[in-house]
């Protein structure tokens, strides 16, 4: 039997509960912020807010979690991609047991997955979770602040997740590290898109 909406969220939620209510306290809220934003975007831009509230709890579900020991329930390219880019394990890993312990709803899926940076093409669950992510009301960096006030003031996520992406690239390179190909690629899709509107 398929699980409703909200029989997804409360599962979701009782997972992350389980898995982080004696340790990672300021973790556990920041899913709780990104499941509010979430829960708010969904509302705007007509989403579902279970679902948006569901994939929110997940996204960090294996932030914490070994990868080393858990890196072969990955497929080999996952593997090579999230040894070159460590940042991402935790999101192929949180995408992994959303789908093991709750349901198979590959837009879900894929929303966990892609939350850290998005992906060309994204859907608007997608970008209203990698958006929550940056903007959650407990993050207190400059850039998130800016960026949130931009989310909040726009009938759009496009400039605000056009700023997120540009912020997280140079922040990126100004640490020495490279970033990933498609965040470059993501930027310029972006670009074009808030281009295009005044067209």
């Amino acid at each position: 039997m398929r699980l409703s909406s909200i029989e997804i969220k409360n599962k979701c939620k009782e997972l992350v509960d389980l898995k982080y209510k004696d340790s990672h306290k300021s973790r556990l809220d920041h899913i709780y912020g990104v499941a509010k934003m979430a829960s708010y975007l969904g509302k705007k831009y007509n989403v579902d807010p279970n679902i948006c509230e569901a994939c929110a709890y997940m996204h960090d579900y294996s932030k914490y979690d070994d990868f080393n020991s858990l890196k072969e329930l990955l497929s080999i390219e996952d593997q090579k991609e999230c040894e070159e880019y460590p940042f991402l394990y935790h999101a192929y890993l949180s995408a992994y047991f959303f789908k093991k312990y709750v349901c198979d709803d590959i837009n879900m899926y894929n929303a966990i997955r892609y939350h850290v940076f998005g992906r060309l093409n994204m859907t608007t669950l997608e970008e209203i979770i990698m958006i929550s992510d940056y903007t959650e009301e407990n993050r207190k960096y400059d850039d998130c602040i800016k960026c949130r006030e931009i989310l909040l003031n726009s009938d759009s996520m496009d400039n605000a997740i056009y700023y997120s992406l540009d912020k997280t690239i140079k922040h990126c390179i100004d640490e020495g590290k490279k970033p990933h190909p498609t965040q470059l690629l993501i930027l310029k899709q972006y670009e074009e898109r808030i281009n295009n509107k005044w067209i």
